[in-house]
């Protein structure tokens, strides 16, 4: 049982759990004291802002006591009884969640009993790990051969095996679905606990068919990895999962404003335009002294000479996309703090960033294209090609003066220009 109560030397409220005899009057078995010492101790060594803190240990008469941390609550548990939580909330809680475990990790300690209802909320959107009462090591042993709540509980230790670490990602994988959908995976039936063990065994994870707009499809196979039927198949430890867990958290959900906007890509053209000068000249000046018959001799060997460094012109425009295309950051989205993520506030795939760079940079590409057929001599191709920057760049920006505030290339990969800020802050 736990106990709302008063620290009197430090005048504070605290929780306080005893553990009393299952008869009214029996005395406290040495097996449950044990426990309750053994779930102080594993919480008490556990010094991590997402675990509740214990304070004291001690006796009351023959019932052992410990007290710890008070927190106002709610659970996760109470929470989700009233829906799913906000995406944006998963993420948020599930890294705290995740870093707490893996501090206990670290230690060697395994929770056992990872479920929505032991995940307490501390105010500030905080949250806590508590109730370690199944918590071990992985070098000592379950005496029951059984351990956490059937719901929750990985099918290997339906079976009778160990918990492990992997065991516990399991039962967080199943907790990080109800938070996500609104109930768990599976149902559990049986009227006693071997039928229950059972039906557990047997269940299999059930995603809904419809799936959420608001979840990101990403985070149905990170999902499925923490519930893998296989240990083998999860996460090897709580690093993968919390970088798992990071490659879904949204970057930003303030929409840029058109200025910030467009005075980043004046940065960005202006840097490549910049890095082109050097390509652009030598064109320019082939196509200029084919028209100028008094040019010097020696002026025209030196055009004829440098003529076809044009040619590389554009290795420029490819840069700019290559880095588009590796999810690097531009200088004047640097400047500008500027992000470009899709619907969920999630980088954009490869793909996607591929196709929305060569429509950002059109202009870069009909620009490097013209001066490279300048250099070779082709100028009827230049003119034919030069007015293109000029219609496609028009197209591409007046959607942006749409409700929406998008342009095209971001109409056509889904995506959007967000303030560099993360989500939960």
């Amino acid at each position: 049982a736990v106990y709302r109560a008063l620290d009197e030397s430090l005048q504070r409220l605290v929780a306080v759990k005893v553990i009393r005899s299952a008869e009214e009057e029996g005395a406290v078995s040495e097996k449950e004291i044990s426990r309750l010492l053994d779930e102080a101790v594993a919480q008490a060594r556990l010094n991590h802002p997402n675990v509740a803190t214990i304070y004291y240990v001690g006796r009351q008469g023959e019932e052992p006591f410990f007290a710890m941390e008070l927190l106002p609550g709610p659970t996760l548990g109470e929470l989700v009884k009233h829906g799913p939580l906000p995406f944006a909330d998963v993420i948020h809680y599930a890294r705290q969640i995740v870093s707490a475990l893996g501090q206990a990790a670290r230690l060697g300690l395994v929770h056992g009993d990872i479920k929505p209802s032991n995940l307490i909320l501390a105010g500030d959107r905080t949250v806590k790990l508590s109730d370690f009462g199944l918590a071990r090591t992985e070098t000592t042993h379950a005496a029951s051969g059984l351990s956490g709540t059937i719901p929750y509980m990985a099918p290997e230790l339906a079976g009778g095996a160990e918990p492990t670490v992997r065991s516990d990602m399991y039962s967080l994988g199943v907790t990080l679905f109800e938070m996500t959908f609104g109930h768990r995976p599976f149902r559990i039936a049986g009227d006693n606990l071997q039928e229950q063990l059972e039906s557990r065994r047997e269940a299999r994870v059930a995603f809904p068919e419809k799936w959420p707009a608001s979840v990101p499809s990403g985070w149905r196979d990170f999902l499925a990895r923490m519930m893998d039927a296989d240990p083998n198949n999860r996460f090897l430890d709580y690093d993968d999962v919390a970088a798992a867990i990071e490659d879904h958290a949204p970057v930003g959900a303030t929409t840029a404003g058109l200025l910030n906007r467009a005075l980043a890509l004046g940065v960005d053209y202006s840097v490549f335009v910049l890095f082109m000068i050097p390509f652009l000249i030598p064109g320019v000046l082939a196509a200029q002294a084919d028209t100028m018959p008094d040019l010097p001799e020696t002026m025209r060997e030196f055009v004829a000479r440098f003529r076809l460094l044009g040619v590389l012109a554009p290795a420029i425009p490819l840069a700019a996309t290559w880095m588009e295309w590796r999810g690097w950051r531009t200088l004047g989205r640097y400047l500008f703090q500027l992000r470009v993520v899709d619907a969920h506030g999630l980088r954009l795939s490869p793909g996607k960033r591929l196709v929305r760079a060569i429509f950002r940079y059109v202009p870069l590409w009909i620009g490097a294209l013209s001066t490279a057929a300048l250099a070779v001599g082709s100028d009827l191709v230049a003119a034919l090609i030069s007015p293109i920057d000029e219609i496609v760049l028009l197209i591409d920006t007046l959607p942006v003066l749409l409700p929406s505030r998008q342009a095209l290339h971001d109409r056509l990969v889904g995506s959007r220009v967000v303030l560099d800020t993360k989500h939960d802050r």
